[in-house]
């Protein structure tokens, strides 16, 4: 339900004019038409009596009825829009509409009654300025005076002038027409104020009521000296119950009781997400409904303490344009109703932002955001906590609890606040929080501008730019190619000299039928290296940290553009470097591993692979081969493969030998150029085969032809070695053949015995200690690699220990299991250890580091009980 179901606006509250909170005397002198200061019924029935009403009116009573002291003099002291126009005209209603008044005084059960007979005198100084207060005086009284008279008259002539007339005279603005005279003027009129005023203290045929800013400034700093009744209009409890009243019908009469289970419904929702420290917040805001207490508060009291607004006028502009907005939908007014769409309420607002900069900036960042859930309310109750802030305190914007009960309602899920508000947070470039506190700031927050603008940047501009980062910080070869589809991929290869190793990038693990459909058909396609992720779960295109920070390094390149501050700019700088370190090195984390071809069938299923991982912690392009020249292809493993068939190399150009390892996809492949040509100087120095050229024919040693007219040189079989000499014949004929060793002869001649024993067996128990690794799988190769020298081993214990210290980076990066919902740039200390009891096996071993928790950039180790046979000959190393 709404809270019109319950209380009925008035009807110029709903109107499009909206309330009019100005009261103007001169409307009553002069009516106009629909004016409520002309009409007595209609602004009777809007005048709530409140104390400083009943005191004024009591002065009064005890004034006209009963022989008491009481002051001829009335002041009433505030800034614009407290009251004081509204009480001056109450009393002239009440002495000019008699029985509308009576009947006002006694539905509020207000003693005051008013003689008949007097003449009263208005004059609101803004619209009737004047140069004698005393013409004007006796002009309205119709008393003839003297023209041009050179000085103000005295209390006797005042006095019969008056001959016993009651006189009760009203001035509002008075100090703006004191302000405007001229010399001698000025002082004249200000001596005749006060002779008035000290005048009414001493006869009851005068009273004079006076509407003052302050009394710093004339007349005031003379009136205040006499003895009078001062309104000031202090009682903060009075302002609530006046707008209530100015606002709705039947504010008087509602029984809060009506309105306790809306209220209830709220507090019971607001108490499961937030703290209310009010013992007492319950009956405030059965007094305030339908508005939330927090919103009186801030238009009552911290709105007129910054001295906007124009105290309860402003308040009750505010809030009539909320009613207007709301009333068919809302069950109450909170300070989330406030919209910065509303055009009326940013007008308002101006009136305590007089540069508009926080409002403009804060509008912006609302409608960056407004397609978010409880945007609009987020925005509108942080902007009025901070507008009504008081300036230069640290208690600017609002708290936590208190932004919930200005946003929530008891349908409301408090996830999908928290979503917002965290999006406010990251995304808004004025929203601040800080120290627990929410408020909106002229200065810009680099982080939320940088990502903001990162959510205009789309997905594939992002994966672009991630794999030029590849190439050039991590691999550093430009030419690199990453895989699309096998006839894309294949036509960019082609476009590359194939002179030379070329590579091809999977930004993901590819399928069986990519890699086949790849290299079908390609040229020198044993030149072509495909490297994919070593993490199995990696997709480059797909990684949502990555693509983040990707688009935040181009929204932070963006913003540089238009800014030209210096400090400024290295802020911009810094958010690009740390985005970039943070993408590069989660690049690395995933590492490399080459494809090896064992076997090209004619299908994918038929194909045979090897995945090579790439140790390297740089991973550039020279660090790549390097790698694959050391482990899996050195210049031994080609001349092995070139003896496996020798007889397919003869009569064949080194040359020709070359192009056909490059093409050969399951042959070793040549690395550098050098390979080949080195691999054959390795077989002819060996005499395995022999190298003809038109500058020699070379076998037995390396031949003296340099790389390049090597490759022209042709393949032959060895030269034929000059027979050795014949062995002496013996006393047969018969060969004796060569001189047998000694050592043969004895082994030949020793009698046969019992085979030898194997080295005796050596039981222990040891502890092997593992050295820190970077993942669980480098630390399962590291525990292999140290066990395979223990034959019959078990493992008795095994002590795993993860150590984790990243002193700045962001937070997100790492698994919630280790920072729960904690974001952001942050410190992360983690050491865990583990201990598995025996006993095991090297290969349960093996497995249990296989299954540490993988967390980035963390050390792993590991320290084992070992009870073993251990060879005697044998090595751990």
């Amino acid at each position: 339900m709404s809270f019109s179901d319950l209380l009925t606006p008035r009807k110029e509250v709903l109107s499009e004019q909206g309330i009019e909170g100005i009261i103007d005397l001169d409307n009553a002198l002069t009516p106009r038409k629909g004016k409520v200061e002309a009409d007595p019924r209609r602004f009777f029935a809007l005048t709530y009596p409140t104390a400083d009403i009943r005191r004024v009116l009591r002065e009064f009573h005890n004034r006209f009825n009963t022989m008491r002291a009481s002051p001829g003099l009335y002041l009433f002291e505030g800034l614009k829009g407290c009251g004081k126009s509204h009480l001056l005209l109450l009393l002239y209603h009440l002495f000019k509409s008699s029985e509308e008044g009576r009947a006002w005084l006694g539905r509020h059960q207000i003693e005051c009654s008013l003689p008949q007979g007097i003449t009263v005198i208005v004059n609101k100084f803004t619209d009737m300025p004047l140069v004698s207060i005393w013409e004007y005086i006796l002009r309205e009284l119709k008393i003839p005076c003297a023209e041009a008279q050179p000085i103000q008259p005295g209390k006797r002539e005042m006095e019969s002038a008056l001959s016993g007339r009651r006189v009760v005279i009203i001035f509002d603005e008075l100090e703006q027409g004191i302000r405007c005279l001229q010399e001698p003027y000025r002082s004249q009129n200000i001596a005749f104020l006060q002779m008035l005023s000290e005048w009414a203290n001493q006869t009851r045929d005068v009273t004079l009521c006076v509407a003052l800013y302050g009394e710093t400034e004339e007349p005031g700093a003379t009136l205040k000296r006499v003895p009078c009744c001062r309104v000031q209009f202090r009682e903060t409890g009075d302002r609530a119950k006046v707008v209530l009243h100015r606002l709705f019908e039947n504010h008087d009469s509602l029984r809060t009781d009506s309105a306790a289970a809306v209220v209830d419904s709220y507090l019971n929702a607001w108490q499961r997400h937030t703290r209310i420290a009010q013992p007492d917040y319950r009956s405030q805001f059965l007094t305030s409904y339908p508005f939330t207490p927090e919103l009186m508060e801030l238009l009552l009291e911290r709105v007129p303490a910054r001295g906007g607004f124009q105290n309860v006028r402003g308040a009750l502009g505010f809030l009539g344009n909320l009613v207007r907005q709301t009333h068919q939908r809302a069950d109450v007014i909170a300070p989330g109703q406030a919209s910065l769409a509303d055009r009326e309420v940013m007008e308002r607002l101006h009136d305590l932002d007089v540069s508009g900069d926080l409002l403009r900036k804060a509008q912006n960042n609302y409608e960056d955001l407004k397609g978010q859930p409880l945007a609009d309310e987020i925005a509108a109750a942080v902007l009025l906590y901070t507008v009504t802030s008081p300036r230069g305190t640290r208690t600017s914007g609002c708290t936590r609890d208190e932004l919930m009960r200005s946003v929530l309602r008891p349908d409301s899920d408090v996830n999908t606040f928290e979503q917002t508000l965290t999006a406010f947070t990251r995304f808004a470039a004025n929203f601040h929080s800080t120290e627990g506190r929410y408020y909106f700031d002229t200065e810009d927050q680099p982080e939320a501008k940088v990502e903001f603008r990162a959510l205009r940047v789309d997905d594939a501009e992002a994966r672009a730019f991630l794999r030029q980062l590849f190439l050039q910080e991590i691999l550093r070869e430009p030419s690199a190619v990453f895989f699309e589809d096998s006839a894309t991929t294949q036509e960019a290869l082609n476009a590359l000299p194939k002179d030379r190793i070329r590579f091809v990038l999977g930004p993901r693990r590819l399928k069986p039928e990519d890699r086949h459909a790849l290299f079908h058909g390609l040229e020198v396609r044993n030149q072509v290296l495909l490297l994919e992720p070593r993490d199995p779960d990696f997709d480059l295109d797909r990684h949502p940290d990555l693509l983040h920070w990707a688009k935040r390094q181009i929204a932070a390149e963006a913003l540089l553009a238009s800014i030209e501050q210096a400090e400024l700019r290295e802020t911009y700088e810094r958010i690009k470097r740390a985005d970039r370190k943070y993408s590069v090195d989660a690049i690395r984390r995933a590492g490399l591993v080459y494809i090896a071809w064992q076997r090209y069938g004619a299908t994918a299923q038929e194909d045979m692979v090897e995945e090579e991982e790439i140790t390297s912690r740089e991973l550039t392009a020279h660090e790549v081969i390097q790698a694959l020249h050391t482990r899996l292809f050195p210049v031994q493993r080609i001349v092995e493969h070139l003896s496996s068939r020798l007889s397919g190399l003869l009569g064949k150009s080194v040359r020709a030998i070359e192009r056909e390892y490059k093409s050969t996809l399951t042959f070793p492949v040549p690395l550098y150029e050098s390979t080949i040509p080195k691999a054959i100087r390795q077989l002819a120095g060996d005499g395995v085969l022999s190298v003809q050229h038109p500058r020699g024919n070379y076998c037995d040693q390396d031949p003296d032809l340099s790389d390049t007219e090597l490759l022209e040189a042709t393949l032959s079989a060895p030269f034929e070695k000059p027979p050795l000499p014949r062995p002496p014949l013996g006393p047969s004929g018969e060969g004796l053949g060569p001189p047998v060793p000694d050592s043969a002869t004895s082994a030949a001649t020793a009698p046969a015995g019992p085979p030898a024993e194997p080295p005796a067996a050596i039981a222990a128990v040891e502890e092997v200690k593992c050295p820190p690794k970077l993942s669980p799988g480098e630390l399962r190769q590291e525990i292999a690699l140290r066990l395979a020298a223990y034959t019959e081993a078990t493992i008795e214990e095994a002590v795993f220990q993860i150590f984790l210290h990243e002193e700045t980076g962001d937070l997100s990066t790492f698994p919630a299991s280790l920072r729960g919902g904690v974001t952001g740039a942050g410190a992360l200390e983690v050491e865990i250890k583990i201990r598995r009891t025996g006993p095991l096996t090297k290969a349960q071993a093996e497995q249990l580091a296989e299954s540490l928790p993988s967390i980035p950039q963390a050390h792993y180790q590991a320290t084992l009980k070992v009870a073993a046979r251990k060879e005697g000959n044998a090595s751990r190393e």
